[in-house]
């Protein structure tokens, strides 16, 4: 029955989608590059960086210009000439949604020096990563930029939230902290698990350590007491254009164990593909528009699985119906019999749809919403954007298998902050 409805939503969703995309915005794309006659990168060294930051800011100060500071927040992008000297033809600094201001030509030695940028020009000597940004002929899509960069990474230098922490060192990277995993279908304290490492615009490596059982709202069913315990492990994640990966596993015995019983992760993956469409709504009057912004997709596959232990005299017994462990003689419990019942695939589609209405001042969306069908959970979640710093989002959990560590369905609530150091 359980499935029926699983593929009854999809199948609705999947419609909604359809009838959606149908009305599609078309800005029209600024003038692009020819790549046969530039190369372009990002710099990502930060005392270039700074360099450049400062001669701009100075320019700024000392001449009666249109241009603006360069925001910690912004792409810087270089593009060299291949013709000649392969001098340095242009800077470009913003970011997608608000689009590059253009240091051109001539006017890029006027404001750097003949120095810094024949220093900036020779890519080849400093930490850079090249870009198709300045080629690219894709329409401008603020709502779709920022739904890409926040399901990774932060458009802000410092983004606390209850289900994660990112702090931003520039651009090139910071350190995240994550509650639980709404990917794996259990955000927050129901996963058991908190991480804590490093992340880049492209990946995230760190450590998974146990976390306390907090709840944040109501948990409805049998055995609500009863939640996923963490143990030590690692996770690793990586985004690159439309594909995105994940990997986590953690020990068999989890430092948090109380009881008699532990559940517990032992492995986890995900693999997935998104699809980005811009929505131009159901026109209301002459300057709103119901349901307008943008929608990725997100589909692929979950792969994770839950192990149910037994504690007998403070040491971990259990058998596993892919490894076998030392189960306590005479426990002839139907659990602890045969192992049938102590491990638990919580694997299958990955399915994942999020929108984000027209970006106020072009910095945020005053809604976003989420449907994900994942692991063991079928996911609602909406986000009102109270102003650009605060965020408040509520959480709908269905779960879809019966065990005593998962609630029948939860309603969670929590908080989301932007905040920017300049």
């Amino acid at each position: 029955m359980m499935n029926t409805n699983i593929r009854k939503a999809i199948l609705v969703t999947l419609g909604l989608i359809i009838s959606l995309s149908s009305v599609l915005a078309q800005p029209k794309a600024p003038p692009m590059l020819d790549p046969r006659r530039f190369d372009a990168w990002t710099v990502e060294y930060e005392p270039f960086r700074l360099l450049i930051e400062n001669a701009v800011e100075e320019y700024i100060t000392l001449n009666d210009t249109e241009l603006l500071p360069i925001a910690s927040t912004d792409n810087v992008i270089a593009v060299r000439s291949k013709s000649g000297q392969r001098q340095l033809y242009q800077i470009r600094y913003g970011t997608a949604s608000d689009g590059y201001i253009v240091i051109d030509n001539m006017e890029v030695r006027w404001v750097l020096g003949s120095t810094l940028a024949q220093t900036i020009s020779e890519k080849e000597t400093y930490y850079h990563l090249d870009t198709q940004e300045p080629y690219e002929t894709k329409t401008h899509r603020p709502e779709v930029e920022y739904l890409e960069v926040e399901t990774f990474w932060t458009h802000t230098d410092l983004q606390i939230g209850t289900d994660r922490l990112v702090y931003l060192f520039g651009k090139s990277g910071g350190l995240t902290v994550e509650w639980g995993s709404e990917l794996f279908g259990r955000p927050y304290g129901e996963a058991g698990f908190a991480r804590f490492g490093v992340i880049t615009p492209i990946f995230k490596l760190g450590l998974q350590v146990p976390s306390p059982s907090i709840a944040l709202g109501y948990r409805a069913g049998a055995e609500t007491d009863e939640y996923l315990t963490g143990g030590i492990g690692g996770f690793g994640a990586f985004k690159y254009k439309v594909l995105y990966g994940e990997l986590f596993f953690q020990s068999l015995e989890p430092a948090l164990a109380e009881g008699s019983f532990i559940h517990s992760y032992d492995l986890g993956g995900l693999m997935n593909l998104s699809f980005n469409t811009t929505l131009s709504g159901i026109k209301i009057s002459e300057k709103k528009s119901l349901f307008a912004g943008a929608m990725q997709i997100r589909l692929g596959a979950v792969i994770a699985r839950v192990d149910h232990s037994k504690i007998v005299n403070d040491r971990v017994l259990f058998q596993n119906l892919k490894r076998t462990y030392n189960v306590a003689t005479g426990d002839t419990t139907d659990e602890f019999k045969n192992g049938d019942a102590a491990s638990l695939e919580e694997s299958g589609l990955f399915f994942r749809v999020d929108y984000a209405s027209t970006l106020i001042g072009k910095r945020f969306p005053r809604h976003e919403a989420t449907f994900q069908v994942s692991g063991p959970s079928i996911m609602t979640k909406y986000v009102y954007n109270v102003s650009h710093t605060l965020g408040i989002p509520l959480t709908v959990l269905l779960y879809t298998k019966d065990n005593e560590w998962s609630p029948s369905a939860a309603i969670l609530v929590g908080f989301k902050l932007r905040l920017d150091q300049n």
